[in-house]
C-alpha cells in the first residue's frame, strides 16, 4: 500500500489547529477570566503563552498520533480487527499523551497564566477528544489509501485484461486470412507458374504486414490502404473483374488510424457473403465521411448457403473497437446494399 506523506500537514496543519485551540480555550473559559489574564500579559507573554504552548500542544497530539500510526502499522494491521486496532491506539495514545503532559503540569507558572486545576483539567479533556478523532481520522486515511490502491490495480489489472482480448482477438486473424488464400496458390501453381511467383510474394508481403503490426493496437489509413491495395491483388488473381473496388480519395486522412485489418475483414466478408460474377459484379466502395468515419459498402447478392464460421469478421472488428473504447462500428443493412462506417481514431504518434 502506498505511504502517506504528512510533510505538508506538519507544515500547515499544526499551527492552524494551534490557532484553533486558542480560539477554543478562549471561548470555553468565562470572558472575564481571559480579559484579566490577558490584560497582564506583555507581549512576549502572549507569543509564549497564547501561540507557541499552544502550538506545541497541538504537534504533541498529532505527532504522537503519526508515529503511533506508523509502528502499529507493522505490528497490528486495520484490516486483521480494526475494532482491536483503533482501541489500542486511541488507549496507547492517551496514555503517552498523559506521560508526556504530566511531568509539564508540574512546572510551576506564574499565576497570570491562568495554570490552575481548571486549565489542567481542560487540556486533559481535550487531549482524550483529539485523540479519539485522531485515531478515527487515521483509520479513515488507511482505509483511503488502501481504496486508492485497489482503485490503481483495478485498473491496470483491466488494462491488461483488455490487451490481452485483444492479442487474443488478433490471433483470430491469421488463419482467417491464409486458408482463404492456399487453394488458389495450389491450382495457380500448376496453371500459371510465372503468375504463382508474384502471387507468392504478394501473400508473403501481406503476412509480412500482418506479423509486424500484430502488436499495434491501431494503424494509420495510409498504411493499411496500402497493404489493402496489396491484399485486392490476390482477388483480382482469383475472381478478375468480377470483383470491382473503388478507393476514393483519402490523403486527408493522414492523421487517422483505424484497427489493423479492418478493411481487409471487410473485404473478406463481403465476398464470403455473396455470390457473383463478370456479368454481376461484386462493388465494393471505400471512402471516408465527415472526417470521422470509414465507410466499407458494397451491393448484396446474398448466397443461399452461408458459409461457416462467416460472423468471425463483423464480431472481431466490434469487439476490437468495444476494447479501444473509441466508438462501435455502425452497420447499415438493407436489400440493396451492405455498409459498414468504422470510427477513424486520432493519430497518437503525431
Amino acid at each position: 500500500m502506498s505511504t502517506p506523506s504528512y510533510k505538508s500537514f506538519r507544515l500547515y496543519g499544526y499551527p492552524s489547529f494551534g490557532l484553533i485551540l486558542i480560539l477554543l480555550f478562549f471561548l470555553i473559559n468565562p470572558y472575564e477570566r481571559s480579559i484579566q489574564s490577558w490584560k497582564q500579559f506583555s507581549l512576549l507573554d502572549f507569543i509564549f503563552v497564547d501561540v507557541l504552548l499552544t502550538m506545541a500542544y497541538a504537534t504533541l497530539i498529532f505527532e504522537t498520533g503519526i508515529q503511533l500510526t506508523m509502528r502499529l502499522n507493522q505490528k497490528l494491521h486495520w484490516e486483521k480487527n480494526i475494532m482491536t486496532r483503533f482501541t489500542v491506539q486511541f488507549l496507547l495514545h492517551i496514555t503517552l499523551i498523559s506521560i508526556i503532559l504530566i511531568p509539564i503540569f508540574q512546572i510551576e507558572l506564574p499565576s497570570k497564566f491562568s495554570a490552575d486545576q481548571l486549565l489542567y483539567r481542560q487540556i486533559i479533556i481535550f487531549s482524550i477528544i483529539f485523540a479519539l478523532l485522531a485515531t478515527a481520522v487515521f483509520a479513515v486515511e488507511h482505509f483511503f489509501h488502501k481504496w486508492k490502491d485497489i482503485q490503481l490495480e483495478t485498473a491496470v489489472m483491466r488494462q491488461h485484461a483488455t490487451q490481452a482480448q485483444l492479442d487474443a482477438l488478433k490471433l483470430q486473424l491469421d488463419p482467417h486470412f491464409l486458408f482463404n488464400n492456399l487453394s488458389t496458390l495450389a491450382s495457380l501453381i500448376t496453371d500459371n507458374p510465372a503468375l504463382s511467383v508474384d502471387y507468392v510474394i504478394k501473400l508473403s508481403s501481406i503476412y509480412r504486414y500482418m506479423l509486424t503490426n500484430r502488436p499495434q493496437n491501431t494503424i494509420s489509413i495510409r498504411a493499411e490502404l496500402e497493404f489493402i491495395n496489396a491484399y485486392l491483388f490476390l482477388y483480382k488473381i482469383r475472381y478478375g473483374e468480377a470483383i470491382q473496388i473503388q478507393i476514393s480519395d483519402t490523403e486527408k486522412l493522414s492523421s487517422k488510424e483505424i484497427a489493423p485489418l479492418t478493411l481487409q475483414l471487410l473485404i473478406e466478408n463481403a465476398i464470403k457473403h455473396n455470390s457473383f460474377s463478370i456479368e454481376s459484379p461484386l462493388k465494393i466502395e471505400i471512402a471516408e465521411m465527415d472526417n470521422k468515419w470509414i465507410v466499407i459498402r458494397n451491393n448484396k447478392s446474398l448466397k443461399v448457403t452461408k458459409e461457416p464460421g462467416s460472423a468471425l469478421g463483423l464480431k472481431n472488428i466490434r469487439e476490437r473497437y468495444l476494447l479501444l473504447g473509441h466508438g462501435e462500428p455502425e452497420i447499415h443493412d438493407n436489400s440493396s446494399f451492405f455498409e459498414v462506417k468504422i470510427p477513424l481514431l486520432l493519430n497518437q504518434k503525431m
